[in-house]
């Protein structure tokens, strides 16, 4: 017992950093394209686009709202390696567009490919796996096969452990873990990373708790398992089991 209030008091201490880092305002800037009627008809059609239709009052636009600025942020910000742009349009303010796309309810989600303006509905999850998958999916990309590590339990560096698909059964399956689930590419993973280190290295010496990351992009397996949908993903497991999803204070 004296040792789990330990371990929490640990955690603790990192977490005000952890949590400035995590959900910091600075942090979610709106990286997601807004057209107007006009800019609308300008730019789609010319490339292609994945666009939202929403309006500000809805419950489930405000809850996609996160995950459609992660994507934004992932393609948006390398248009011409990702070919596609992640936008909005406002239904409540652009109306006569809105009806012009047969949107009836909200959000809508549309792909529109280049040279083309009748855009595809999605209809699928609204994770962020999920929308990957499908924009590759629309741009006739094949997504890549990530290969088979070998099942082996890394050993710590600075008291950091890095999963796998391999080994995640292993690895997970015995004692407590803190998991950091990332994308490389994801601004906010990388500005956690420091701090992510700064608490495995301070844990590194306590055997009742290890601090863990996993690549999703690497490894969708283990990902999927956990159902993770958006990056940063930050899970308390114990004995292979979800505890608990950390959300800060």
């Amino acid at each position: 017992m004296r040792r789990t209030l330990v371990t929490f008091c640990a955690v603790a201490a990192v977490a005000p950093s952890l949590w400035g880092v995590v959900r910091s305002s600075d942090l979610y800037k709106d990286n997601v394209v807004k057209y107007d009627e006009a800019a609308f008809q300008e730019a789609v059609g010319k490339s292609a686009h994945f666009v939202k239709f929403f309006a500000p009052w809805c419950g489930h636009c405000k809850r996609l709202a996160p995950t459609w600025d992660e994507l934004a942020e992932k393609y948006n910000e390398a248009k011409e390696e990702s070919k596609v742009t992640i936008a909005k349009v406002d239904c409540t303010v652009d109306t006569t567009l809105c009806t012009d796309q047969g949107i009836t309810s909200y959000p809508t989600l549309k792909f529109f490919k280049e040279g083309s303006k009748e855009g595809v509905k999605y209809r699928g999850p609204r994770d962020l796996i999920s929308l990957e998958a499908f924009i590759a999916e629309s741009l006739g990309q094949e997504q890549p096969e990530v290969a088979k590590p070998v099942p082996a339990a890394p050993a710590p560096v600075s008291g950091l452990v890095e999963v796998t698909d391999g080994t995640f059964r292993t690895v997970l399956g015995q004692g407590r873990h803190f998991v950091k689930f990332y994308a490389p590419w994801c601004g906010h993973c990388q500005k956690l990373a420091p701090v992510w280190a700064d608490l495995a290295a301070s844990l590194e010496h306590d055997p009742s708790l290890k601090v863990a990351k996993v690549d999703c992009t690497a490894n969708r397996l283990v990902c999927n398992e956990f159902e993770v949908k958006a990056y940063p993903t930050l899970l308390w497991i114990e004995q292979g089991k979800l505890v608990e999803k950390y959300q800060g204070r």
